[in-house]
């Protein structure tokens, strides 16, 4: 894994198996990144019974020009991420939101209101990428993390984007491991993008 600065497109970095930096929006990193390829797509029995189960949770997309990022959203997330034990600077997190390639972001909320997760997203005329999420760890083993991905991916299709980047998978180290289920998986090996086989 390394950091470089890349002057090819964006498109071009992922399409590359690269991902973008979390500190600086013009660094860009190696590491076995995978994506749904959407031509391939198609919901399987599994991705539709997470749907159905997660279906009391309402999200939206919007633009984070248009997205207030306040304090109490901030003191949030640093609870949630410090309750999962993740290594996420809060700072990062600041950066992700207000001064990265990152354009969009899902906000998921329960049945009375109250926010439960934030997924931070790319998406042009092409692709898309399900960058950051994060989340309630009281939710931590339902369904919602997957279908914060799914999400992604069923909106990229409807959009008619090529495909939809998923970030890092591992299938030694089992990172990223339920990706796998999702529609048109594939992931970046040997500088190649393959499908994923047991």
């Amino acid at each position: 894994m390394y950091n470089q600065k890349n002057q090819l497109s964006i498109e071009e970095n992922y399409q590359n198996g690269l991902l973008p930096q979390r500190n600086l929006k013009d660094y860009w990193y190696q590491d076995s990144s995978s994506r749904s390829n959407l031509s391939d797509f198609n919901l399987s029995s599994e991705n539709r019974r997470i749907i159905t189960k997660t279906s009391e949770y309402k999200c939206q997309l919007i633009p984070l020009k248009e997205f207030h990022y306040t304090p109490i959203i901030q003191k949030t997330i640093y609870q949630w991420i410090k309750e999962i034990g993740w290594e996420f600077p809060i700072s990062s997190v600041k950066t992700i939101f207000t001064n990265h390639i990152f354009n969009y972001v899902y906000v998921w909320q329960d049945l009375d209101g109250n926010a439960i997760a934030y997924s931070i997203c790319y998406f042009s005329k092409n692709i898309s990428h399900i960058a950051y999420v994060f989340y309630n760890p009281k939710l931590s083993h339902n369904n919602l993390p997957i279908r914060l991905s799914l999400q992604a991916i069923i909106d990229s299709h409807n959009k008619n984007l090529k495909y939809c980047y998923l970030g890092r998978f591992n299938p030694e180290t089992k990172l990223g491991y339920y990706k796998r289920e999702l529609p048109g998986f594939e992931y970046f090996k040997n500088n190649s993008w393959v499908k994923y086989t047991v």
